[in-house]
């Protein structure tokens, strides 16, 4: 697998796949979120383990006063874009003190556990840990 690349503050994630994708993966319209429970309660776990000491809990991601906070929220940053450049961001950036340790699972997992707290339903499927596949799924909560 090539390279994972960000640039400057907003992490914006170059994905190499280290070839073409197939023709039928590259036409296929993008797919919703998809992680299971499982997944995500152990992604939360590594939450609770790496990440929450910087981020603070998940629940500070979708506040109930949302208008509050103006258009600066996790989820208007994030909204629309691949699950792909949260995924890469994650895998490269954190955490903070020890970049690029979490394995690409560990990382699917924090992944659904965001997901599951910005109350993306969870499914019967995991979220894959493959950045290729993970561009063409929006974060869509």
């Amino acid at each position: 697998m090539a390279p994972l690349r960000s640039f400057g503050a907003a992490a914006l994630v170059l994905l190499g796949t280290g070839g073409a994708a197939p023709a039928q993966q590259a036409a296929a319209p993008s797919a919703p979120a998809a992680y299971t429970v499982e997944q995500a309660a152990r992604g939360g776990g590594l939450y609770e383990e790496q990440c929450v000491s910087c981020h603070g809990p998940i629940r500070a991601f979708v506040p109930e006063m949302a208008a509050l906070l103006g258009d600066h929220t996790f989820r208007s940053n994030w909204r629309g874009r691949p699950l792909g450049d949260l995924f890469g961001m994650i895998i490269e950036t954190m955490p903070q003190d020890a970049p690029g340790t979490l394995s690409p699972e560990e990382t699917a997992g924090i992944v659904a556990y965001i997901l599951q707290g910005n109350r993306v339903p969870a499914g019967e499927t995991e979220l894959p840990h493959d950045p290729a596949v993970l561009a063409a799924i929006p974060f869509d909560p």
